[in-house]
């Protein structure tokens, strides 16, 4: 049941930060953005993410996790030259 409920968790989290994508990634080197590559690289970071946090039952909550996965994300994201466009 555990387990069942971490895979939706996951795929809630997975959703915030799709629509995090609907912001629009810009280059850190103003340089326009390929939407492909942009997609495989917010993937990468992703799965990135999704190994380096520990899982819900560790003592983490599913709020806290989110939290840690989206800042891992973004993290990875700026490591690769694209920021969340603000507007």
């Amino acid at each position: 049941m555990r387990a069942f409920l971490a895979v939706i968790a996951s795929a809630v989290v997975l959703a915030g930060c799709a629509a995090e994508t609907a912001k629009g990634y810009v280059r850190t080197d103003g340089g326009s953005v390929d939407l492909a590559r942009e997609q495989a690289t917010l993937a990468q970071c992703k799965g990135e993410a999704a190994t380096s946090v520990p899982p819900p039952n560790s003592g983490a909550g599913y709020l806290d996790q989110a939290r840690k996965e989206n800042t891992l994300i973004v993290a990875c994201m700026t490591r690769n030259g694209y920021i969340i466009q603000t507007q």
